[in-house]
């Protein structure tokens, strides 16, 4: 088995991923974090596109609430390559698109920032996120 590429968490992803799966076109990573983030990434150069924070898809009382409630899983649409849906450790499941003024996620990566074939990638954390999106 070949290792193609390596994310290393970091910054405000540095939780452990609870599922990560691939966007129907294979053109974007989708991860979901114990923490509550979620992670969209091109999936050439697993850079970070954007992260969507618990407070874009749960109530603001979920996300102060006393029980954690995180996504367990993430499920790509099998013909929309920009929506997903995650289910959630409360057993309730969220589908989630940019709007439509955006249309996709988060801008083009212009580097690389994860470790491929061995090889370390930018050394730079500030310039691999893109900044949080509006809430959903």
């Amino acid at each position: 088995m070949e290792r193609i590429r390596q994310w290393i968490p970091q910054d405000a992803l540095s939780a452990p991923i609870s599922c990560a799966v691939y966007s129907c076109n294979s053109q974007l990573v989708y991860a979901s974090f114990c923490d509550g983030n979620i992670g969209v990434f091109d999936a050439d150069s697993l850079r970070l596109r954007c992260r969507i924070a618990p407070s874009a898809y749960l109530s603001q009382a979920l996300v102060n609430g006393s029980q954690a409630i995180y996504p367990l899983v993430v499920a790509a649409h099998p013909q929309e390559p920009n929506q997903f849906a995650v289910g959630l450790t409360d057993g309730s499941v969220k589908v989630l698109e940019p709007t439509e003024s955006e249309g996709k996620w988060g801008i083009l990566p212009p580097a690389d920032n994860g470790i491929m074939n061995g090889r370390t990638g930018s050394s730079s954390t500030a310039s691999n996120h893109a900044p949080d999106q509006p809430q959903r």
